[in-house]
């Protein structure tokens, strides 16, 4: 017994093993195949037209509704990106990223989002002083309907550092996730500048 579950293992790695040999190649082989063996149009139903039955379709699976969606928003927001690379004029000897976008789309991306952060960041700290002020003021007043202006000051102050707050963290998020992108997209890192 204690030579068959030594030999257990082994056994897995041989049934295993042909599943991880297969190349790229002939995976894309296979794939270009069923594709080809693929017959009839394929339909792709949007918002505007009515699902309709068709002899060919039992029914259409909510889930499979919500992909063909997804994947055209997906698809709409590259094609946009692309249009904005293209749009703007280039010079054609300036290197591109996987998506042809070129090395100043990606440096004025950078640079808006790190200004939209920078201004963000300026905005706290005004709004920091603000209510410091507004404290100060609150403490040396001795009247109560003049306090409580203050008072609504304070409240009003205290709901723009909250706003801030939020989109701050939201503006760091962006930033992030434009460096991620253009690290996958293939935006060398000194187009990113710092």
């Amino acid at each position: 017994m204690k030579k068959f579950v030594s030999l257990l293992p082994a056994f897995f790695f041989i049934l295993i093993s042909p599943a991880y040999s297969q190349s790229l190649s002939d995976l894309a082989n296979k794939e270009k195949d069923r594709r080809e063996g693929v017959k009839g149009e394929v339909k792709v139903i949007i918002n505007e037209q009515p699902v309709q039955k068709d002899e060919n379709t039992e029914s259409l699976k909510p889930d499979a509704v919500a992909k063909i969606e997804g994947d055209k928003k997906e698809d709409a927001s590259a094609e946009n990106q692309s249009k904005a690379a293209k749009g703007a004029k280039t010079d054609p000897d300036e290197p591109v990223d996987f998506q042809g976008r070129p090395e100043s789309f990606w440096r004025k991306a950078m640079a808006d989002a790190r200004n939209k952060l920078k201004d963000l960041e300026d905005e706290s700290k005004i709004l920091t002083l603000k209510m410091a002020d507004l404290q100060t003021k609150f403490y040396n007043i001795d009247d109560g309907f003049a306090r409580e202006s203050v008072q609504k000051e304070i409240q009003k102050t205290i709901y723009e550092q909250d706003l801030n707050k939020t989109n701050l963290e939201k503006a760091v998020s962006e930033l992030s996730d434009l460096e991620k992108e253009a690290r996958k997209s293939g935006a060398l890192p000194g187009w990113l500048g710092k």
